[in-house]
C-alpha cells in the first residue's frame, strides 16, 4: 500500500503524535509499504530527517489560517498517488487533510488520541479545569463558541473510512456525542525493543515529567503540591519538554522559590530522553484527563515507576497501584510524600513493575494494516 501519514507534530517536538508518527511509519515501511509523512514544524528540516526510512515533508508553521492552506495543498500534492491517507490529527492538520483527500477521492483514516475542543479551546482559554468526560456530559461542548469546531470535527470523523482510538472509553464517548459508526480501538504499545539498551541503575531523588507544557497536563498543580509536600530538600523535579505554558511554569517556579529544586529542560529525542530519566525516582503525570499517555507505557518499559492522574483511560488502569486526584494539591502532595518514604516507595515500585501488558509496535502495525487493508479493499 501507498500510505500518506499526516500529523500535527513530529520529532524532535514533544507529544504523543510526535513519537507515534515515526514509529508507526517505520513499521509500515518494514512491512513492505510505501510511506510518506507530512507534518507541521517550526523548521523546514532538521539534520535527523535523513535517517528515516520514509519521505518526510515539513510544513513550517506561521499564521494559523495560512497553515491550513499550506497543509491542504501539501496533502493535495502528496496524496495523488496514495491509496490511503492516515491522519494523527483531526483539526489543525486533519481538517485540511480530510478536504484534500476527499477532493482526490482517496479514503482517509483518522486516529483520535486527544480532544481538540476540550484540550485546546476549553482548557487553553483558562476556563475552570474539568475532566474530558465532564466537558461532554455537562454539555459544555454545546456552547455557541464551540459549535463551528464541533461541526468540523464531526464532519472529519464521520467522513472517515475508519476512526481509530487508543482507548475504549474515548471511543464510547465519541460514539455517543459525535455519532460515530465505524470505529475501532488500537491500544498504544509498550516500547520494549526500542528501550532494550536502557538499564535502570541507582535510584535518584528526582521526580520527572516529560511532555508538552499545556494546561491539560496540570503542571501548575504539581509544582504547588511539590512546594507544600513535607519532603526533604534534596528531592527535586525535572520538567522536560516545551509548549505554550512554559513561561507561565517558569514564573510559578520562581514565585514559589523553587528555582533550585525544579528544573525545566528542553525536549530531547526519545532514546536520549529515556537515558536521561531512567534513574529518576518516579514519573508524575497529574493531567486533568490523559486518555492513553505514551509516557506511562514508556516508563513501564524501562522500569520507572509512574504515578498517573485518576482521570485516565489507560488499558492498564486497573493495575496502577496509585493514582492522582488532579483537583487536589493535598492529594498530589501526599503521593510525593509517599514516594519520598523509602519503604513505601519500594512497595509501590514493586507493584508498578508487576503490571502486565504486552503490546509491541509490531502488534500495533499489524492492527493498523488490517484496518488499512479493509479500507483499501473496500475502495477497490
Amino acid at each position: 500500500m501507498r500510505i500518506l501519514i499526516v500529523t500535527g507534530i513530529f520529532e524532535p517536538e514533544s507529544g504523543g503524535p510526535a513519537v507515534y508518527a515515526p514509529n508507526i511509519a517505520g513499521k509500515l515501511v518494514e512491512a513492505g509499504n510505501q510511506v510518506s509523512v507530512l507534518t507541521y514544524s517550526s523548521k523546514p528540516g532538521v539534520d535527523a530527517d535523513t535517517r528515516y526510512p520514509f519521505a518526510l515533508t515539513r510544513v513550517v508553521r506561521g499564521n494559523k489560517f495560512l497553515n491550513r492552506f499550506r497543509m491542504f495543498f501539501a496533502v493535495l500534492r502528496l496524496a495523488k498517488d496514495a491509496d490511503l491517507v492516515y491522519m494523527l490529527d483531526w483539526f489543525a492538520a486533519g481538517f485540511p487533510a480530510a478536504l484534500a483527500a476527499r477532493l482526490r477521492g482517496i479514503p482517509y483514516v483518522v486516529r483520535v488520541g486527544g480532544d481538540y475542543l476540550w484540550e485546546q479551546k476549553y482548557l487553553e482559554s483558562d476556563a475552570p479545569p474539568i475532566s474530558l468526560s465532564d466537558f461532554y456530559e455537562r454539555g459544555v461542548y454545546k456552547r455557541i463558541s464551540y459549535k463551528p469546531f464541533f461541526w468540523i470535527i464531526r464532519s472529519v470523523l464521520n467522513n472517515a473510512a475508519k476512526v481509530i482510538f487508543n482507548s475504549d472509553k474515548q471511543k464510547e464517548l465519541y460514539q455517543k456525542f459525535y455519532g460515530l459508526k465505524s470505529a475501532v480501538t488500537i491500544c498504544n504499545p509498550v516500547p520494549r525493543v526500542e528501550t532494550q539498551g536502557i538499564v535502570r541503575g541507582a535510584v535518584t531523588k528526582e521526580f520527572v515529567y516529560w511532555g508538552r507544557f499545556i494546561v491539560m497536563k496540570n503542571l501548575g498543580t504539581l509544582i504547588r503540591a511539590f512546594a507544600k509536600a513535607r519532603i526533604p530538600e534534596e528531592y527535586k523535579i525535572a520538567l522536560i519538554g516545551d509548549g505554550p505554558r512554559k513561561a507561565e511554569i517558569l514564573s510559578l517556579i520562581e514565585k514559589l522559590g523553587l528555582s533550585s529544586r525544579v528544573r525545566v529542560e528542553p525536549s530531547i529525542p526519545f532514546y536520549a530522553a529515556m537515558e536521561r530519566i531512567k534513574n529518576c525516582r518516579a514519573f508524575i503525570l497529574p493531567s486533568w484527563t490523559d486518555i492513553s499517555p505514551n509516557q506511562v507505557y514508556e516508563a513501564l518499559a524501562i522500569g520507572l515507576p509512574a504515578v498517573v492522574t485518576k482521570e485516565n483511560y489507560l488499558s492498564i488502569r486497573n493495575q496502577l497501584p496509585e493514582m492522582i486526584d488532579p483537583n487536589s494539591i493535598e492529594d498530589i502532595g501526599s503521593k510525593l510524600e509517599m514516594l519520598a518514604d523509602d519503604a513505601k516507595y519500594q512497595s509501590f515500585a514493586e507493584k508498578f513493575r508487576t503490571i502486565s501488558f504486552k503490546n509491541t509496535w509490531d502488534d500495533v502495525a499489524r492492527e493498523h494494516l488490517a484496518v488499512f487493508g479493509s479500507v483499501v479493499h473496500k475502495k477497490n
